[in-house]
């Protein structure tokens, strides 16, 4: 009977404690495929405005390094690792496994709180058996190929099962708009998606009561679609990168206001929140830290806000939107680089030309980090092989494979340059400063140590006895200058051009083989027009065509040339970037 007793008094004094002091917070992320903002808006969907929407975006900064497609794969690996496609590597519909180097959110989950279950329940399988495949394979339910009817089926029961973290992806927007693009049968998945949003929210609402939990539900698309037709979607334009974030909670100023920061394209679209803010959000609902380390594209849109719109700037300039006084640390690849009042909105990286290759900054503030990824890479020499294919040797001892028809890099490069892709060159690839296309035959690649090297083209190797020194008899004319050489281009006929490194040329003709009489001229606007006040920053060039030429310059810039008239073209400068040599920069 005494036991009985004190058994009824426990129980009585559990039953008496409120459920909150049991709540553990939960977190669902809803993606619903290929829902163009704009036109969810305008229909009957009172699911989705049980939610607070807003408009966010995706694709990355265009024409910046982290430019990526409008399109699923990149998107939802977006959206599941809080970086862009130039971290995750994602950046087609085809493409393998996500970067190691930036976990998916079911990786943080796993490594910061093993205790947490979780559930994947997709209808697009890629996510699951492409991108991240090692990631599902450890969690307690990974579900791919379903219904979209079966996802809102098996959402529900993991729900009441009691997962921690749950991922939900609903596929039928996007395969209709492909179908039948914006028409009444698109319109109609919008409403059937809302239905099962419903339903979904609604087995949240309920566990919440049941259970107390803290449940924070997010809901968001992976991109837009062309904005005429609906059909596609993919590319750089103002309705494809549009985008929502949808919630249950209320989140800080970085998503409920906009800001305006240094990008003002796509008539503001940047002054939105971005996709890479999902990930950092959720976790830290969860109890986990954002560490500096992860170097996270976008900032939690929980707690106290750090710096937004992080933008960077020419000569290594970092920018921000940020009203507060306290301090920002900046950190460069993992190192403590600085720190400024974060409201100043501004920090110059003096070190940054000292190194070539990946820069990782990082801007913390209020333990809510921001990074952003950037490249110091020159353009060492540039080689056309033939009409349709250029090759560019990059300062990080990897080269490019230029498609001069598509106008883009080819599909898996860069690659490092060794002896196996480039016979006898792969020892030298730290030494090469010019190269160009002597005839059908064979190319010439020089060194910074005053020697360079015969390229077969035909067998495609170095021919034997290489390197040999650049001196009066193999080079005549060229000898005192031949560790001075910083960049070749063909001209007219026979002639080769070769830029010196104190802002000089000198013109040697092939056919006589022999500098010409007169040379070194210094390059003004008489001789080079245009090109005067770059001539101390040239580190390649090349001859594209009968009419044009390319001459690359340290920070990532470029100069098109016009043979014809014999004058750089206006507006140059530009920066070599995704928009005007599409993969050349690409990590």
């Amino acid at each position: 009977m005494k036991n009985n007793l004190l058994k009824l008094g426990f129980t009585l004094a559990v039953s008496a404690i409120p459920l909150s002091s049991f709540a553990a917070q939960k977190a669902i992320l809803i993606g619903i495929d290929g829902v163009q903002y704009e036109k969810m808006q305008a229909l009957d969907t009172p699911n989705f405005h049980r939610l607070t929407i807003k408009k966010t975006y995706t694709g990355g900064i265009a024409g910046d390094y982290s430019e990526q497609g409008t399109s699923s794969g990149p998107g939802w690996s977006t959206i599941l690792t809080g970086v862009w496609a130039n971290k995750h590597q994602v950046i087609s519909n085809g493409s393998g496994h996500a970067s190691e180097d930036f976990p998916s959110i079911f990786r943080r989950i796993i490594t910061a709180k093993p205790n947490l279950t979780q559930a994947s329940l997709v209808n697009w399988s890629p996510i699951h058996s492409q991108f991240f495949s090692n990631d599902v394979d450890d969690i307690a339910v990974a579900k791919k190929g379903l219904s979209d009817t079966s996802v809102t089926s098996s959402t529900i029961a993991e729900i009441n099962n009691g997962r921690d973290f749950i991922f939900a992806h609903l596929d039928d927007p996007d395969h209709v708009g492909h179908s039948d693009g914006f028409s009444k049968k698109y319109n109609d998945s919008i409403i059937t998606a809302d239905g099962q949003l419903g339903q979904i929210l609604d087995s949240v609402e309920a566990a919440q009561q049941d259970t107390g939990d803290d449940w924070l539900v997010i809901v968001t698309t992976d991109h837009g679609r062309e904005g005429t037709t609906g059909y596609s979607h993919g590319a750089q334009t103002a309705s494809e990168k549009t985008v929502f974030i949808a919630t249950n909670k209320p989140l800080n100023k970085e998503f409920s206001s906009t800001a305006a920061g240094e990008n003002q394209g796509f008539s503001g679209l940047y002054n939105y929140t971005a996709q890479t803010s999902i990930t950092p959000t959720i976790l830290t609902h969860l109890g986990i830290k954002i560490e500096n380390k992860w170097k996270l594209d976008g900032p939690s849109l929980l707690g106290d806000i750090g710096v937004r719109k992080l933008t960077p700037g020419a000569q290594h300039t970092l920018s921000w939107v940020s009203d507060s006084s306290k301090e920002a640390n900046i950190y460069r690849n993992n190192q403590f680089a600085g720190s400024v009042a974060a409201n100043q909105q501004y920090w110059q990286d003096d070190t940054s030309g000292d190194s070539s290759g990946i820069i990782d900054y990082v801007v913390e503030l209020n333990n809510n980090p921001t990074a952003y990824r950037a490249y110091s890479l020159d353009i060492n020499a540039a080689l056309n092989w033939n009409t349709t294919r250029a090759y560019f040797f990059r300062s990080d001892n990897q080269y490019i494979r230029y498609n001069k028809t598509d106008d883009k890099a080819d599909d898996n490069y860069p690659r490092v340059t060794t002896n196996s892709n480039w016979p006898g060159l792969g020892d030298y690839r730290e030494k090469i400063v010019a190269s160009f296309h002597k005839d059908a035959n064979t190319a010439y690649f020089f060194l910074n140590n005053g020697d360079y090297i015969a390229y077969d083209i035909n067998s495609d190797k170095a021919l034997s006895g290489y390197p040999k020194a650049v001196d009066a008899n193999t080079w005549p004319g060229l000898e005192d200058y031949a560790d001075n050489i910083i960049a070749t281009l063909r001209g007219n006929g026979d002639d080769v051009y070769f830029f010196l490194d104190n802002a000089r040329y000198i013109r040697y003709n092939l056919k006589n083989d022999h500098a010409d009489e007169g040379y070194p001229q210094a390059v003004n606007d008489t001789t080079w027009p245009g090109l005067a006040s770059h001539a101390e920053n040239i580190t390649s060039a090349l001859r594209w065509s009968d009419s044009r030429a390319y001459i690359f310059l340290t920070g990532q810039r470029y100069i098109r040339y016009n043979v014809s008239q014999n004058r750089a073209d206006s507006g140059y400068p530009a920066t070599t970037n995704n928009s005007t040599w599409p993969g050349m920069m690409n990590p």
